[in-house]
């Protein structure tokens, strides 16, 4: 009667994780349990298999190991397979212990990317029919803008694009720019508000529908294969325009800022653009929003500014930290054919620990604690102590709603800067949020819901809560109501009773460079590294200052070693119980096997189907060769062509004539030829260029996976070729 669905990601993810439902064939019952494996791993943007994971879903469920997953649910990146998915991306450990799983392979299925996205959004609002809108950096085929429609239990794809999208263009930015490393696209959005409009800055594009292209600014996709692994040589610049990117530890400087307010309002009107045009081919009110571009809060709102959609449910898990449930939940409504939604009402989808399991862990460390109450921290708070509040499941995805979050008073302005520098280690620009009681979200606000801190509004009490609206007097808005988050909305409504302010400032409770905290443990940890006054474990608290620097330096050494060996078990126990015997030697053999595939793949699998094409061509075909200058250029340098061979072939160039191509030119495809060979990277993926349609006909060496011979052209003089 108990069918277990499993979902996690096919590839190494930086938001690997996993999910497993629950359901009950007879009484129609559904529970599920998610995580992230960085929570667990202590490390962010692992890249790691979920051991960790699945091992915490299956202990919730009393599961000793795989057999009693009737389904394992997974997407696919480049090609839909459930081994080596990514052809050209590097042999990882990912893909041994993948090889290693005890699982049925029969078991196992695989979605698009950007449909387990769409069942995540979809499936957890209470829409009978909606639009939904994905946008992310890539998917599977490299999809980054789809359109989706669920009506009932059934999610129908109506189009989506491919190769180029904002998503991609915003890391871009953030990264090579910017600086702001891996993740850094909420430091952008947060950077934004001090910037303004700059006239040399111009990201050019053009929006067509489903279509966003950014060609002339930014290299398309993929952007990540083995290259960029074995050597930062390999690592190509993908902006095409000159820039200067920002020192690491440099402040940024008035163009950073200004580069920051482009990018994020382009993004706005990307998102306006397309859910516009979404909206004109569903003409329903209601909308989905997920795929990483949706933690996006500001271009949200923008979106529902366009007033043509009355609802919108965006996945609190909105990037790819949620698709392991919006796997499982695909799997539940499709192959188990649930009709019942599951009872998605928060986004507290973790375990819960227990007041002994505090206890034990206070009294082992002889750490002092009180008995609390919602009033009592109410009272902290009010008094101008930031509190470290740590309270039954965790949340999913990126935004602390409440269980593991940091406290603080919005009424005091100078608490917005002492808890960046002193708290959380980080830039001064870094906004905070309002937690707000949802009954005075409106008057505040003006917006009536948003629970997951995914909206961004104006406030319109700006002088009442400082700390916690932004250099624009804009707040990342999170709406707390009872039903939602009992405990959170007790402290939320004494503070109101205290203060007559009913929302608190609330950020993640992590430390800098760390994942949110997960455990007591993790907490506990936290809290004595930085410079917090009060934890709040579940029913208790803790005084920092009954702690003197001492224990607090020994407690830290302590509880991170026992952590560490924990971790380390854990990962151990996972591999005896999920995988079969691994071996480090079979590991070491797998992936020279595999990193000379990938490389073959990537980087000279073109350049043999171009030398194979000419070298197969006969004196009586007529050929055309449509491409750009600089390709064409490359291309006639690796390939050979007789001289007698070029009466019989014509060059129509795509970009501005840069220089003379020792063939025949021409204007136009005004004559019949035996084949059209595409000599071109950036445009082989477009539909038309110009006026010219690009049939499937055409002859291109490119698949989602591979680089340019440009790139084998400027990096053959390396020795990575010698492993082939």
């Amino acid at each position: 009667m108990n069918k277990f669905i499993l979902g996690i990601q096919s590839y190494a993810s930086h938001d690997s994780g996993a999910a497993i439902i629950k359901y009950n064939t007879k009484t129609k019952r559904s529970e599920f349990i998610a995580i992230s494996e960085e929570r667990l791993l202590r490390k962010k943007y692992p890249y790691t298999f979920p051991l960790l994971s699945i091992l915490y879903c299956l202990n919730y469920f009393g599961l000793k190991d795989l057999k009693k997953i009737n389904l394992l649910v997974s997407d696919w990146i480049r090609e839909k397979k459930w081994h080596r998915s990514g052809p050209s991306y590097d042999y990882s450990m990912f893909d041994y212990i993948k090889k290693k799983l005890k699982l049925n392979p029969k078991k196992i299925i695989q979605i698009d990317h950007h449909l387990a996205h769409a069942s995540s959004v979809y499936y957890t609002s209470d829409f009978k029919k909606s639009s939904i809108l994905i946008v992310d950096g890539n998917g599977s085929d490299i999809e980054t803008n789809s359109y989706f429609f669920g009506s009932e239990n059934k999610i129908k794809l109506l189009e989506n694009f491919k190769f180029e999208g904002i998503g991609t263009l915003y890391k871009e930015v953030s990264k090579s720019i910017l600086n702001f490393g891996t993740g850094g696209e909420g430091k952008t959005m947060g950077l934004a508000p001090y910037g303004q409009k700059n006239n040399n800055i111009f990201i050019k594009y053009r929006l067509k529908g489903i279509e966003t292209y950014f060609t002339q600014f930014l290299k398309r996709m993929p952007h990540s294969d083995i290259l960029n692994h074995l050597n930062d040589k390999f690592r190509n610049k993908f902006i095409n325009i000159n820039f200067k990117k920002r020192k690491k530890n440099q402040l940024p400087l008035k163009i950073h800022k200004d580069w920051a307010f482009a990018i994020q309002k382009l993004t706005e009107k990307v998102m306006i653009h397309l859910s516009n045009d979404l909206f004109k081919k569903t003409k329903n009110k209601n909308i989905c929003l997920a795929g990483g571009v949706a933690l996006n809060s500001v271009a949200n709102e923008s979106i529902m500014g366009q007033k043509n959609f009355s609802n919108i449910h965006i996945f609190p898990a909105a990037s790819d930290s949620g698709v392991p449930f919006g796997l499982a939940l695909w799997g539940y409504h499709n192959k188990f054919k649930a009709k019942k939604r599951v009872n998605f009402i928060n986004a507290y989808t973790g375990i819960k620990y227990s007041n002994e399991l505090i206890i034990n862990l206070l009294e082992k460390n002889n750490i002092n604690f009180l008995r609390t109450t919602p009033l009592e921290i109410a009272k902290l708070i009010s008094e101008g102590a930031i509190i470290g509040h740590f309270n039954g499941a965790s949340e999913y995805g990126p935004r602390a709603l409440g269980n593991r979050s940091i406290l603080a008073d919005p009424r005091k302005k100078y608490l917005r800067d002492y808890i960046n520098k002193y708290v959380k280690n980080r830039e001064l620009f870094r906004p905070f949020a309002p937690a707000v009681l949802k009954e005075f979200s409106n008057l505040y606000f003006g917006i009536k819901d948003s629970p997951y801190m995914l909206r961004v509004a104006k406030t319109r009490k700006p002088f009442k809560i400082p700390a916690a609206i932004h250099i624009d007097n804009t707040a990342r808005v999170q709406t707390v109501t009872k039903k939602q988050n009992e405990r959170f909305y007790d402290i939320i409504n004494e503070f109101y009773k205290l203060t007559k302010v009913p929302c608190v400032l609330n950020t993640s409770f992590n430390g800098k460079n760390e994942p949110i905290v997960e455990t007591p443990e993790d907490a506990l940890i936290t809290f004595l590294e930085n410079r917090i006054d009060y934890l709040i474990l579940n029913d208790f608290l803790v005084r920092k200052d009954h702690l003197s620097i001492i224990n607090r330096n020994r407690l830290i050494y302590t509880l991170k070693n026992e952590r560490s060996k924990r971790i380390t078990a854990n990962i151990n126990l996972a591999l005896n119980k999920l995988c079969k015997k691994t071996n480090i030697q079979e590991y070491k053999r797998n992936k020279y096997k595999f990193q000379r595939k990938a490389i073959y793949h990537s980087i000279i699998k073109p350049v043999d189907f171009y030398r194979k094409f000419f070298k197969k061509i006969n004196l009586k075909e007529k050929i055309l060769i449509l491409g750009e200058y600089e390709h064409t250029k490359v291309l006639l340098n690796i390939v050979t062509i007789k001289k007698h061979q070029r009466q019989n072939i014509d060059y129509l160039p795509i970009d501005k004539n840069k220089g003379k191509i020792s063939l025949n030119l021409v204007n136009s495809i005004n004559k019949k030829y035996d084949k059209i060979l595409l000599s071109t990277y950036n445009y082989c993926f477009y539909k038309k260029i110009g006026n010219i349609e690009i049939k499937k006909t055409f002859f291109n060496p490119y698949d989602n996976s591979t680089r340019s011979i440009e790139d084998y052209f400027k990096f053959k003089k390396y020795n990575i070729f010698k492993k082939i």
